[in-house]
């Protein structure tokens, strides 16, 4: 169970969840990277803001057309919404018949777009943000799965966060696991 977050401290709590669960991951983020996830989920769990209801890719090829002040506004939406649900919530992202791999790509699209018509210092931002992605949704599943969402089906959420991100570090948890990471079989038997 998470302990509960001290009034205007919660930077602080998910500072110290992130900078956790790198550390049980062996390995991080860029300092930027690792910084805006940290102040991703202080936003996104104490403003209480729901998901937004349309389609992401639907705001992605809007933002495409938008003045540059709203696109950037929109393309980190979808970015941010990405990173969060995929990372968080890969149970709900399954349900919606799209694979996680697809809010990834569509998560680093975005903060691609993003970076290739920012200036400095923010297209360093968010060009660190596209490579660090996998690492990102990897670090949110750690935290989801130790801190805030722990159940009896870890191991096949770390088998589909493997199937997303193909991780070694996702790999060796399965094989610490027992279970031989592997492509699933596309054949009927």
């Amino acid at each position: 169970m998470v302990t509960s977050i001290e009034p205007g401290r919660p930077a602080e709590f998910f500072r110290e969840l992130v900078r956790d669960a790198t550390a049980a991951r062996g390995a991080g983020p860029s300092e930027d990277s690792e910084h805006y996830l940290v102040q991703l989920l202080a936003t996104r769990m104490c403003s209480g803001a729901p998901l937004p209801d349309e389609p992401l890719a639907t705001r992605f090829l809007a933002a495409l057309r938008d003045s540059p002040p709203r696109a950037f506004r929109e393309l980190r939406l979808v970015g941010d919404t990405a990173l969060f649900v995929t990372g968080l919530f890969l149970e709900h992202v399954e349900a919606k018949l799209v694979p996680p791999e697809y809010f990834v790509q569509l998560g680093r699209m975005a903060y691609q777009r993003i970076a290739s018509v920012a200036e400095n210092p923010m297209r360093r931002l968010f060009t660190g943000l596209v490579a660090d992605f996998p690492e990102l949704v990897a670090i949110l599943d750690q935290i989801a799965q130790t801190k805030l969402f722990q159940s009896d089906r870890d191991t096949l959420r770390t088998y589909r966060r493997w199937l997303a991100t193909r991780g070694p570090r996702e790999a060796a948890e399965l094989v610490r696991r027992g279970v031989i990471p592997g492509e699933p079989s596309t054949s009927r038997h």
